[in-house]
Parts: structure tokens; C-alpha cells; sequence
């Protein structure tokens, strides 16, 4: 039930014509949800996010070096031809869920946009708040977990090596900067 009503708060935030998948590991044990929906402003642009995730351990180090855990979730934007979106999406989940790979502002998951998008410069994905709805996208407090959104942004593995050489926001600075498609897959890498 909690996450019913995870899908629809999110859903009603960031999009219509809501269509919700399941996606399941190699060994069809584990699944992850995943809903699919439309833009509501531009048609071309399709969002997706996971349902669930939240209900699996995300340990974070503190700056104490104590842990905590704090739930997310994640969404993806992109053009409708890129229909591997939702894959990309339920391999980061299952990196999280099965494998305990923790998920922070300014984490990466190498290689996930490459396996779907061979010839793509972007191969990386870097995890940031979902500053397109943060005027909107609130913590959802439900009644077992107080969920937190993160938005996935392909990288290049040159705007990789300037985030592990410079730090996370010197690299969405130049993001900001060069006002990168977040949406195109197929985008030049910027550095």
C-alpha cells in the first residue's frame, strides 16, 4: 500500500499518462516496478522512476563515520526514442536492492548507459537531487520510510574524470554553465 501511494505522489509531480512496469533480475527472484510517463509540458520527453527501491537498505557514511539509511528513489528523463531508459533505471535499482550499492548525491554507477547505448559518448550514470521538480518534490513521509528522489544524469568518461578530479559541483557547475541536454543520451561530452 505505501507504495501505491509512493507511485501516485511521484507520478502526480512529474508527469502523466502514467504506465508502470515490472522488471526482474537475471534470476527472475527479484523485481523492481518502474513507472514510465509523459511530460507534461514537452511531448518529446518521457520520465521514468522506480517504486520500491526505498524498501531496501541504502547505508550512507556520515560525517561522523557512522551510517544511515536513508531510502530513495530514482528517476530518468529522456527523449521517447530512447527506449532503454526504464533498463538503465531497474540496473541501478538492481545494483542497490541485490548488491547494497550505496546511492548519494554525487554517486556513479560506471558503465550502466553503456550496456544499453554502445556508441553513446555518455556511459555513466551520476546520481543528483531531482532539481527539476525541486519546487515541487517534497521527502514523501510514509508510514515505515521517509523517501528521498534522485535523478540519474548520464555522464561522459571524461566529465567523470573532472568530477573525481574537481569534486561533484565543479562538474554540474559546467553543466549548469553549458546548459546540457539532461534528456539526450546522445549528447557531446562537455569537457
Amino acid at each position: 500500500m505505501e507504495n501505491k501511494n509512493l507511485a501516485n505522489y511521484i507520478t502526480n509531480i512529474v508527469g502523466i499518462n502514467k504506465i508502470i512496469d515490472r522488471h526482474y533480475d537475471k534470476e527472475k527472484k527479484n523485481f523492481i516496478d518502474i513507472f514510465t510517463c509523459d511530460d507534461p509540458l514537452y511531448p518529446r520527453i518521457k520520465i521514468c522512476g522506480t517504486i520500491g527501491i526505498s524498501d531496501h537498505p541504502n547505508k550512507i557514511e556520515m560525517n561522523n563515520n557512522s551510517f544511515k539509511d536513508i531510502p530513495i528513489e530514482l528517476l530518468i528523463g529522456g527523449y521517447r526514442e530512447f527506449k532503454m531508459l526504464s533498463n538503465i533505471l531497474s540496473k541501478a535499482g538492481f545494483y542497490i536492492t541485490n548488491n547494497g550499492w550505496e546511492c548519494q548525491p554525487g554517486s556513479v554507477f560506471m558503465r550502466i548507459v553503456e550496456m544499453y547505448f554502445e556508441t553513446s559518448e555518455m556511459k555513466h550514470i551520476m546520481f543528483t537531487s531531482p532539481f527539476l521538480w525541486e519546487d515541487k518534490l517534497q521527502p514523501l513521509k510514509l508510514e515505515t520510510k521517509t523517501v528521498h528522489w534522485l535523478l540519474c544524469i548520464p555522464i561522459s568518461d571524461k566529465e567523470l574524470e573532472y568530477k573525481m578530479e574537481n569534486g561533484t559541483s565543479a562538474l554540474e557547475d559546467i553543466f549548469q554553465e553549458k546548459d546540457i541536454d539532461i534528456f539526450d543520451i546522445n549528447r557531446k561530452s562537455v569537457i
